[in-house]
């Protein structure tokens, strides 16, 4: 009986993922409106019915797959956030976004999320199913710094709203100068320890902000 379980469990995990990269390839080519759950069907392999079984519609499919880009792997690594260890947690967490960044994804990332300006409905879940939950989850991370006295108050807020449009304006302005841009000239392990110094030290010498 368990082992039927878990296969059952294994087998529903394999489906989804088959069915968000299929729509991935969809919504990427041909956008959220013209896209179609039978066309997403197609592309999985799938009967156009399956897809209802494990996402109620193509709004639901559509956030799931821009979840998955930019949600669920820093969660991951948030998972295992310890007070003692924020640095290293924040490292992790620069890596991975960097890698996704430098990986292509981030053109197909902006494609959908231009959808995502130009519907006010998709916009708005958006903003409730996987922005605002994001913000709320790095905002306790940091607010468990400042209790632990760690890092200086500071509004988490303000502060997650602005390393994140830090790393996006980045990775944007980094796209647009091509291998001229000195961010395309560093490896991501040095971007990323930039970035720390910077969020961790700011950029005056400790002498001149005291």
């Amino acid at each position: 009986m368990a082992d039927r379980e878990s296969r059952k469990k294994e087998l529903t995990a394999r489906r989804r993922e088959q069915i968000l990269s299929a729509a991935l390839e969809v919504f990427s080519k041909k956008g959220y409106a013209a896209a179609t759950i039978p066309e997403i069907a197609r592309a999985a392999g799938l009967a156009a019915g399956t897809i209802y079984l494990y996402f109620p519609g193509k709004r639901e499919l559509f956030i799931k797959v821009i979840e998955n880009l930019l949600v669920t792997p820093l969660i991951s690594i948030l998972e295992n956030e310890s007070t003692e260890n924020f640095p290293t947690t924040l490292k992790a967490a620069l890596d991975n976004r960097l890698t996704f960044f430098q990986s292509g994804a981030l053109s197909r990332l902006m494609l959908m999320m231009s959808e995502i300006q130009r519907d006010p409905e998709l916009r708005d879940y958006f903003n409730l199913k996987v922005l605002q939950p994001l913000f709320e989850r790095v905002c306790r991370v940091y607010a468990t710094q400042i209790n632990s006295g760690i890092c200086r108050p500071m509004d988490p807020q303000i502060l997650v709203r602005f390393v994140s449009g830090m790393m996006i304006g980045m990775s944007i302005m980094a796209n647009i100068e091509g291998e001229s841009s000195p961010l395309n000239k560093l490896t991501k392990e040095q971007v990323a320890q930039e970035i720390i110094n910077f969020f961790l030290h700011g950029i005056l010498n400790h002498h001149e902000a005291k």
